[in-house]
């Protein structure tokens, strides 16, 4: 595949039906993988990939499923935003756990007369 085309939902609920008209245990395991959200997308095409071994002409099928994947980047868009939106929080953290401790320490000390 030397091009990516995005699939349209009229393909995707034609795959779906495919899937639940030849195997509803595989068609359940199907909506749960779609279900989870705590998987990136190629995760969740891995998975599905497994699940459809033994069906050769879904498995081909699933294939234009397959999410873009980004090579030349470590981190993910997702991973980033969570990097940047959590900084604050670490920063802010830090700073209550050095500063918490600083007070009461100050407010300890007797005060020279």
């Amino acid at each position: 595949m030397s091009k990516w085309e995005p699939v349209t939902f009229e393909e995707s609920l034609s795959f779906v039906k495919k899937v639940k008209a030849r195997d509803y245990i595989l068609y359940l395991s199907l909506l749960d993988v779609l279900n989870r959200n705590d998987q990136i997308p190629l995760e969740a095409y891995n998975e599905l990939s497994f699940l459809f071994r033994r069906h050769e002409d879904l498995l081909a099928e699933l294939a234009k499923f397959r999410p873009l994947t980004c090579t030349n980047n470590v981190y993910t868009h997702s991973s980033i935003w969570m990097f940047i939106v959590l900084m604050p929080f670490l920063f802010l953290s830090i700073l209550l756990a050095f500063e918490m401790p600083l007070k009461g320490f100050l407010l300890q000390q007797p005060v020279a007369t």
